[in-house]
């Protein structure tokens, strides 16, 4: 169980907010995420349900896709979810956001679930910066940090025909 969690056992109906914080390694997250996740919440309760929304940030050091250096990064993440005690009251609602809880758990443990929507706030692409100019293709340097002497691409010939049609 981990840090994240929210006591239901006698939660009152209405709007609850919660602010919790914990560590990276506390919630299985990997050592790139070496700072504090913050996760704000607000659960209101209401007959058989809950609904829950959370708000996620922390930072993450990566290593960039095109010059390989390592960078940082603010990640967020948002997410509901709606927690209910009977599965038959999921009617119209999307069972991606559907979770059921017996009707007597006495927590909400949010740790896998803030896990995984970190994971997937990571992009896809990771660059240091928008105008990453990445390495040398022949020399290999970092283009961020030195200028190299490599002569410009040579572009294939077969092409030359389609660039003379695109100047007309």
């Amino acid at each position: 169980m981990s840090e994240l969690t929210i006591n239901i056992s006698r939660l009152s109906e209405g709007t609850h907010q919660y602010s919790f914080e914990t560590q990276p390694e506390d919630i299985g997250l990997d050592a790139g995420f070496h700072s504090p996740v913050g996760v704000q919440v607000v659960l209101e309760k209401t007959g058989r349900q809950m609904h829950l929304k959370a708000d996620i940030r922390t930072k993450a050091t990566f290593t960039c896709d095109r010059c390989l250096d390592e960078c940082e990064q603010d990640l967020s993440a948002h997410y509901a979810i709606v927690y209910l005690t009977e599965e038959n009251g999921a009617h119209g609602r999307n069972e991606d956001e559907v979770q059921y809880v017996s009707p007597d758990a006495p927590v909400l443990d949010l740790g896998d679930d803030v896990r995984q929507f970190l994971i997937l706030a990571v992009p896809r692409k990771i660059l240091c910066r928008e105008d990453c100019q990445g390495l040398c293709p022949r020399c290999g340097v970092n283009r961020n940090k030195v200028q190299c002497k490599c002569p410009k691409e040579e572009s294939d010939p077969r092409w030359e025909v389609l660039k003379k049609m695109s100047l007309n």
